[in-house]
C-alpha cells in the first residue's frame, strides 16, 4: 500500500508543511487513521476498515484515509468498494495519475474494460505510470478480442442449434446420397434397409430387401439409379428408378464407400485395401 504510514506529531506537521492547505487533516481524523494503520498491521482488517471510515467521517477530504481504505478493499478483493474509494480521491485530485491507474486496474479486474480504457488513456506517455498503463491497455485489448471471439462462437453455435434438425428413425445409419430431385437416401446398416428423407423432412422406408446385407456406401448415377455398397454380402447392388433391386457387381470384399463421377464408379474395397474403378457406360 502506497500510503500506509503512521502520522506522528500531526500538529507539528500541520504547523509547518501543511498550514493553511487543503491537506491539513484534522487531529481527530488522524487519530482514527493511525488506529486503522495499527489494526491493519495486526491483521485486524475489519476493524481497520472501520477506523479508516471514521477518519473520513471526521475529515471528508482525508485522501490518505481514502487511499488506504481502497487499498485494503482491493487486498480483500472487494473491488467495487475499492473503486468507490479511489473515485473519491479522483474527485478531490483529478490529476493524480496513481489514482487514475488504480481505477483503470480495478475496473479491469471487475471486467469493465470500457471503463478501464477510459482511465488508462488518461495516462500520458511522459507520466511515470505510462509503462504500467501501456501494459494494462494491451491486456484490455487482448481481453476484448477474446470476448469478441467468444461472442462470435456463441452466435455460431446458436445458429447451428437453430438450424439443426435431428431425424432419428434409423438403426445404424451409414451412407448418404441425394438424387436429382433433392431426396436424401440413408443406408441403415443394422436393419438392412434404406430410407429416404423428402425435401419437407418426411422420412419414408425406401426398401428393405433380403438382398441387402450391411449397406454402407450409396451413390446415384446420372439417371438416378442408386448403387449400394453391400458390406457383409460382398457385392454392389443397383436399385433402378422403379425400385427394382438386383446384384450389379459381385466378389467385392467388404465394399465401403461409393463415388460416381463422369460415368466412373469408385469403390473402396476394405477387405483387400484397394479402390476399384468401374466404368458404368
Amino acid at each position: 500500500m502506497k500510503k500506509l504510514f503512521v502520522i506522528l506529531g500531526l500538529s507539528l506537521i500541520l504547523g509547518s508543511a501543511f498550514a493553511n492547505t487543503a491537506q491539513a487533516y484534522s487531529t481527530e481524523g488522524a487519530m482514527y487513521y493511525n488506529e486503522g494503520l495499527d489494526l491493519y498491521s495486526r491483521g485486524e482488517y475489519s476493524k481497520a476498515i472501520q477506523s479508516f471510515k471514521t477518519a473520513i467521517e471526521k475529515d471528508a477530504d482525508f485522501v490518505d484515509a481514502y487511499y488506504n481504505l481502497g487499498a485494503l478493499y482491493e487486498y480483500l478483493k472487494s473491488y467495487q468498494s475499492a473503486i468507490s474509494c479511489f473515485s473519491k480521491i479522483n474527485q478531490l485530485d483529478p490529476n493524480d495519475s496513481e489514482t487514475i491507474i488504480k481505477l483503470a486496474e480495478l475496473y479491469y479486474k471487475v471486467g469493465n474494460n470500457e471503463r478501464a480504457l477510459f482511465y488508462v488513456t488518461k495516462i500520458k506517455d511522459t507520466d511515470e505510470f505510462y509503462g504500467r498503463a501501456k501494459n494494462l491497455k494491451n491486456q484490455i485489448v487482448v481481453a476484448q478480442q477474446k470476448a469478441a471471439a467468444k461472442s462470435s462462437l456463441a452466435n455460431v453455435n446458436k445458429a447451428i442449434e437453430t438450424n439443426k434438425k435431428i431425424i432419428d428413425k434409423f438403426s445404424g445409419p451409414t451412407g448418404l446420397a441425394m438424387n436429382s430431385q433433392g431426396v436424401l437416401f440413408v443406408a441403415s446398416f443394422t436393419d438392412n434397409s434404406i430410407y429416404k428423407i423428402m425435401p419437407n423432412g418426411e422420412t419414408q422406408l425406401y426398401t428393405k430387401s433380403t438382398l441387402l446385407g450391411g449397406p454402407i456406401g450409396l451413390a446415384f448415377d446420372a439417371a438416378d439409379n442408386l448403387y449400394v455398397a453391400n458390406y457383409t454380402k460382398n457385392n454392389i447392388l443397383k436399385i433402378n428408378k422403379a425400385g427394382q433391386i438386383y446384384t450389379f457387381m459381385s466378389n467385392i470384399t467388404n465394399p465401403y464407400y461409393l463415388i460416381i463421377k463422369d460415368n466412373n464408379m469408385y469403390i473402396t474395397e476394405q477387405g483387400n485395401n484397394t479402390v476399384i474403378r468401374y466404368k458404368l457406360y
